[in-house]
C-alpha cells in the first residue's frame, strides 16, 4: 500500500512538473510585445481602438536605431532595486548587434507581422502622392511598429525593449521600455504609456 501511494505521489509530482513549466524565453518575449501592442502609446498616434496596426517581423538593433540611444542614456535604473535593470543592460551590451525573426505574437489579429518589405512597401505608401499605405494585410494599418529583441535580467523578471511605432513621415516615436513582471505578468515601469495606465515608474 505505502509503495502504490509512494508511486501515485511520484506520477502526479512528474504530471505537475510536466503542466507547470515556466514560460520559455520566447514566451515572454511574445507576452512583453503584446502588452506594448495593447498599451495607451498609441494614442497619440491617431490609432482607433481595434485598428489594424502591423508589426514588422524582424528586430532592430543598434545599428537601425536613429538616433542609435543606449538604454541607459534614456533610462535610470528603479532606485528601489537596480539590479535587474542593471542585469538587463548587461544582456543588451552583449547581444546589441544581433537581429531577430518574430514569429508570433499572442492577440495579433489587429496586428499583422509584415516582412522587411512589405514595411518598407507601407512607408513609401504613406509618404508618397498616393497616400495608399501598404497593401494585403497591411492596406488598412494605421502604422507600424519596430522592435528590438528583448534583453532580459538573469531572473527573466525583468526586461529592456525598444520600440519605433510609425503612422507617417511626420508621426512616429521610438523610446526604450523597461518592465517589470509581476504576478506573472507583465507590467510597463517607465514611459508615458506606464503612467496612462497606472503603473508608478519609477
Amino acid at each position: 500500500m505505502g509503495m502504490r501511494r509512494a508511486a501515485l505521489i511520484s506520477l502526479l509530482f512528474a504530471a505537475w512538473t510536466l503542466f507547470a513549466q515556466p514560460p520559455s524565453r520566447q514566451d515572454d518575449v511574445s507576452a512583453i510585445y503584446s502588452v506594448l501592442m495593447q498599451g495607451p502609446a498609441f494614442q497619440a498616434l491617431g490609432r482607433r481602438p481595434g485598428q489594424c496596426w502591423g508589426i514588422v517581423n524582424r528586430t532592430i538593433n543598434i545599428d537601425d536605431m536613429n538616433p542609435a540611444i543606449a538604454p541607459d542614456a534614456a533610462l535610470k535604473p528603479p532606485s528601489y532595486d537596480p539590479k535587474p535593470f542593471e542585469e538587463a543592460l548587461a544582456d543588451y551590451n552583449a547581444h546589441k548587434y544581433q537581429r531577430q525573426t518574430i514569429t508570433h505574437i499572442p492577440h495579433s489579429a489587429s496586428n499583422p507581422l509584415l516582412t522587411l518589405q512589405e514595411a518598407a512597401d507601407f512607408r513609401a505608401g504613406r509618404t508618397g502622392v498616393s497616400a495608399a499605405g501598404g497593401s494585403g494585410s497591411s492596406a488598412n494599418c494605421g502604422g507600424i511598429t519596430y522592435f528590438s529583441d528583448v534583453y532580459f535580467s538573469t531572473h527573466r523578471n525583468a526586461a529592456l525593449v525598444y520600440m519605433l511605432n510609425w503612422s507617417g513621415s511626420l508621426s512616429s516615436h521610438g523610446e526604450w521600455i523597461y518592465l517589470e513582471k509581476q504576478n506573472k505578468d507583465w507590467v510597463q515601469r517607465s514611459g508615458q504609456a506606464a503612467v496612462t495606465s497606472g503603473a508608478k515608474p519609477f
